[in-house]
């Protein structure tokens, strides 16, 4: 596995915890943050292969937060992959029109989370 560094966003801290440890073990470099206004800080300052962020989260949610992330000159080519225990269409819809690279249901569990990234660094 090619070390890919991963910003995994996510305001659940123990499904944040959880997810980076699989990540770690896969051979991602994973870094993580709790929020979104997190996240744009982190980005700007790195380069990340992938951004792997919740959709749903106070504040600043996964859709605010790619639009700032596209926004942003310097940030707007990284890619977004949305983590995600919605099953919300319009949510999704929403998304969708700014090109995230994909998603990824939470309740896929550890194995589909893995064999998404691989498939989408392949």
């Amino acid at each position: 596995m090619p070390d890919k560094k991963i910003l995994l966003v996510d305001d659940d801290e123990d499904m944040l915890m959880l997810t980076s440890r699989w990540l770690a073990k896969a051979g991602y470099d994973v870094k993580c943050a709790l929020s979104g206004q997190e996240a744009l800080q982190m980005i700007g300052g790195g380069s990340f292969d992938l951004v792997l962020m919740d959709l749903s989260m106070p504040g600043m949610d996964g859709i605010e937060t790619l639009r700032a992330i596209r926004s942003a000159e310097d940030t707007a080519a990284v890619p977004v992959m949305f983590l995600t225990g919605m099953d919300d269409d319009t949510a999704q819809a929403d998304a969708g029109a700014l090109n995230p690279a994909g998603y990824i249901s939470k309740s896929g569990g550890k194995q589909k989370i893995l064999d998404t990234l691989a498939d989408y660094f392949a």
